[in-house]
């Protein structure tokens, strides 16, 4: 009997000291099948091993299990973690500090976290902030608060747990330590907090507030482009960028780009969306929003088509390493497939993509377009609401929205986007331009000529926006202003020629019976 239990104890030894080797050595893998072979031989023979030891193999396991992704495993082994470490407390047990010291993820605040991660992963977000709440929020470090804010930020799948107000207080305990922390800023902004709060904190928090005074132009940009204000944004980041230290970074480039594509202005934006791509050939997302404003732009297939290339060896790469294909890729090969018109393969790829990202912008704008495209209203208008939740200073899903509206015949709804539009985009032309078009499709001519209105208010903010020119010319035209009509639009071809208003010169001055000068125009259009 002595023998055995002699033998029992070398087993227990060779394997704890093996675990601790795995453990060390980071193969995790490795450490999974060990630890449980020497938690059985614990459990089996009570007498081996002293509590202490049972803790510290259970803590080789739960980080193990946490390593490699296998969340439920490690949930459960981190609450008996925390159940036994509550009884060595209440016992003061003096052994467990020394072990808590050895591994930082051994101690109990990030313990919890791991716990709350496991929870976020299993899709249980109520029990997530629970956890994290347990946490004294004086021990709360930057981490744990980021991650508590996001999830009462944003919720769960059905909205769950969602706390705006608790949110907030947790992305300024973020701030207030690391006030370099650029999407928190972000985020805080996009939950209506004001810019010059966010700039004082920010300012406050920072070490040597002389060494970061860009950033307060920075905090300026954001907050222009959320409130709807693209083209000042668009101006905001140039002027951080010109001519100083930070010019041509990577990150100002795309943030100019996103900013100069949101006010529709796509020549500007695919100029730094390139420049951004040079500098990073592997921006994922500057390459996602490059091809959107490729195809919206009008630009020729031989752009796209280099853009796309790299994609031709990725369903191999998938099949391979699924692990490796991120919603950056997703949304690439969906968008293409909108490109090529393959509706269907494009949606399912959209929705791979929100399943591994569900705030993607560009995705749950796609999505909405995609469900446009096949004649699906209904869904297309649930899916533009879905995005107008997380991009409310989106163009483009108030006027999905207003076309989804149209298109089932709801008139009232699709006027009130129209009005909705107006009150939120103040200085673009785009929006008094689709009110101005609506008008001019009506079929009573008196509300026809109140269109002009709106399409010389467009021509005030933006005097070169083609679809102003065009409405403009539409309603000289209209109302027999021929002289005007030419005078407008071959200022304009001067300086942005386009084949659409030769041909409505020509047409005009051919029912002018001026043939030949229609024929100029007729030739400058070919």
């Amino acid at each position: 009997k002595i023998s055995e239990e002699n033998c029992a104890k070398t087993m227990e030894n060779a394997l704890f000291a093996n675990v601790k080797k795995l453990y060390d050595h980071k193969l995790y893998e490795c450490v999974i099948p060990a630890a449980g072979l020497l938690l059985t031989l614990l459990h089996n023979d009570r007498t081996l091993a002293t509590q202490e030891v049972e803790y510290q193999v259970q803590h080789y396991l739960a980080g193990a299990q946490f390593k490699e992704r296998q969340f439920r495993a490690a949930q459960r082994t981190l609450q008996e973690l925390i159940h036994q470490r509550s009884l060595m407390v209440r016992k003061r047990n003096s052994n467990m500090a020394a072990i808590e010291s050895v591994y930082a993820e051994f101690g109990d605040v990030e313990m919890r976290r791991r716990l709350a991660e496991c929870y976020r992963a299993i899709g249980n977000t109520r029990l997530a902030i629970g956890v994290l709440l347990q946490v004294p929020v004086k021990s709360r470090t930057p981490r744990i608060n980021l991650m508590l804010a996001r999830l009462q930020h944003y919720g769960g799948p059905t909205s769950a747990g969602r706390n705006k107000a608790e949110a907030l207080y947790a992305y300024k305990e973020v701030i207030s330590e690391c006030p370099m922390a650029l999407p928190v800023i972000r985020e805080m902004l996009e939950m209506g907090c004001d810019g010059s709060e966010v700039n004082s904190l920010v300012m406050n928090a920072a070490a040597s507030p002389h060494d970061i005074e860009w950033l307060s132009i920075y905090v300026k940009a954001l907050a222009q482009m959320l409130n709807c204000r693209h083209l000042d944004a668009a101006r905001t980041f140039e002027q951080l960028s010109v001519g100083s230290c930070l010019r041509r970074s990577e990150h100002l480039l795309l943030s100019t780009g996103k900013c100069y594509y949101y006010h529709g202005q796509f020549l500007q934006a695919e100029q730094c969306l390139s420049a951004a791509l040079h500098a990073n050939p592997y921006n994922l997302e500057a390459m996602g929003v490059l091809s959107v404003v490729l195809e919206l732009g009008d630009y020729g297939m031989a752009e796209r088509d280099r853009l796309y290339a790299q994609l031709v060896s990725e369903p191999e790469a998938e099949s391979e390493h699924p692990h490796l294909i991120t919603a950056h890729h997703l949304f690439l090969r969906a968008h293409y497939m909108f490109v090529e018109r393959k509706f269907e393969r494009g949606l399912g790829l959209v929705r791979r993509c929100l399943q591994l990202e569900p705030r993607h912008p560009e995705a749950l704008l796609l999505r909405a377009r995609l469900y446009t495209e096949m004649e699906r209203y209904t869904e297309a208008a649930v899916a533009y609401r879905d995005a107008q939740l997380h991009l409310p200073y989106r163009f483009e899903v108030f006027k999905g929205l207003f076309n989804c509206y149209l298109a089932q015949k709801r008139y009232t709804e699709a006027q009130a986007m129209c009005t909705l539009t107006l009150r939120s985009f103040q200085t673009s032309a785009r929006c008094y331009i689709l009110f101005g078009r609506t008008l001019f499709s009506s079929g009573n001519v008196e509300v026809k000529k109140t269109a002009r209105k709106f399409a010389q208010r467009a021509l005030q903010i933006d005097g070169n926006y083609m679809p102003a020119v065009a409405l403009m010319a539409d309603i000289y035209e209209l109302e027999g202003e021929t002289k005007e009509c030419l005078k407008l639009l071959e200022q304009h071809t001067t300086c942005h020629p386009h084949a659409d208003f030769f041909v409505q010169m020509g047409n005009m001055l051919r029912t002018e019976r001026q043939p030949i000068k229609a024929l100029e125009y007729f030739y400058k259009a070919l």
